[in-house]
């Protein structure tokens, strides 16, 4: 605990006794810290009675410092530094950093998009450690603290006010089904084709609400999931060796169609395409290394993304 004495020593205070220990004069250190020769030795008196030491006796060379104040300087001269450092402009050298990253996103951009913003943050900052960790639809707003940096999501994903998002562009949906399907064959599916098939449902998980049966309104009914699973991998794998159909964003499937042995044929109906945000707290958007860590999944996302968004820069409001 501090002595009631030094509870009183102001930063100016440290600062002066940094200035009489580098330049063993009082009317030089009042120079340096704009005081009256008076002023700066009514410092020193205060400096003596926090510290209860005399800190400087007076010889025939000048002021000399006790070992007391030898023994201050250094931890006196770190303070100043770092308190001087608080105005200064940060800055963030990926090269030189340790720092933990934080990543949320879905289970499909996991696997669609994180391999590759992995690789370049390795490239660029090859010291610094990245963690990733998967978000369901409502886990934003029902968390009372969030320890991100970045959030990758689409329109599904329900985002809190306390977070910033800019729009990176937009996926299509597609009917995806084995090579070996009854329907692989036709060129365009019918809606009826789509319903006298079984599904496959990816689930993000926090609701039960399906995006597509919205979408199918009164023939909802008649859609009939036989396998359902939070993982797409293990979904394209399924469709690849069974006659069920996926219907999903059709990037990650074009990757792995020659691998599964899949088909994707267009939905026949009406879908919307799902849009894709980059979102991250607020409190986080002047910090230097947030900024470079958003910048970098923002300019692979855009090399990737079938649809980018033209101005990627551009805050959106929470929806």
């Amino acid at each position: 605990m501090l002595s009631p004495e030094l509870q009183h020593v102001d930063m100016k205070s440290l600062t002066g006794l940094l200035y009489l220990l580098e330049e063993r004069n009082v009317s030089k250190a009042a120079n340096r810290l704009f005081l009256s020769q008076s002023a700066m030795s009514r410092l020193l008196q205060r400096l003596r009675d926090a510290f209860d030491d005399p800190l400087f006796i007076r010889t025939s060379k000048g002021m000399v410092p006790t070992a007391r104040a030898a023994a201050l300087e250094y931890p006196i001269r770190q303070m100043v530094e770092q308190m001087a450092g608080l105005n200064s402009v940060r800055s963030f050298s990926p090269a030189q950093s340790e720092r933990s990253f934080r990543l949320q996103t879905t289970h499909y951009q996991a696997q669609a998009y994180v391999p590759y913003i992995a690789s370049r943050f390795y490239q660029n900052a090859p010291n610094a450690s990245l963690e990733t960790s998967t978000i369901t639809e409502t886990s934003l707003i029902h968390s009372t603290e969030h320890h991100v940096d970045v959030v990758l999501g689409s329109n599904y994903i329900q985002v809190p006010n306390s977070f910033e998002q800019c729009l990176l562009g937009r996926e299509k949906f597609g009917c995806i089904m084995s090579k070996n399907h009854p329907l692989a064959h036709k060129a365009q599916i019918t809606l009826d084709d789509y319903m006298q098939h079984n599904h496959i449902l990816v689930s993000m998980g926090g609701t039960s609400r399906n995006f597509i049966n919205d979408a199918l309104k009164d023939q909802v009914r008649e859609r009939r999931f036989s396998f359902r699973t939070p993982y797409f991998l293990a979904a394209l794998a399924t469709v690849g060796q069974t006659d069920l159909l996926l219907s999903s964003s059709r990037l990650l499937a074009e990757r792995f169609q020659e691998q599964f042995g899949l088909t994707i044929r267009d939905l026949p109906f009406s879908f919307p395409d799902p849009k894709y945000y980059l979102c991250w707290p607020k409190a986080l958007t002047d910090d230097p290394g947030g900024q470079w860590f958003r910048a970098l999944c923002r300019d692979v996302i855009r090399d990737m993304i079938p649809y980018p968004e033209e101005n990627p820069d551009k805050k959106l409001p929470p929806e």
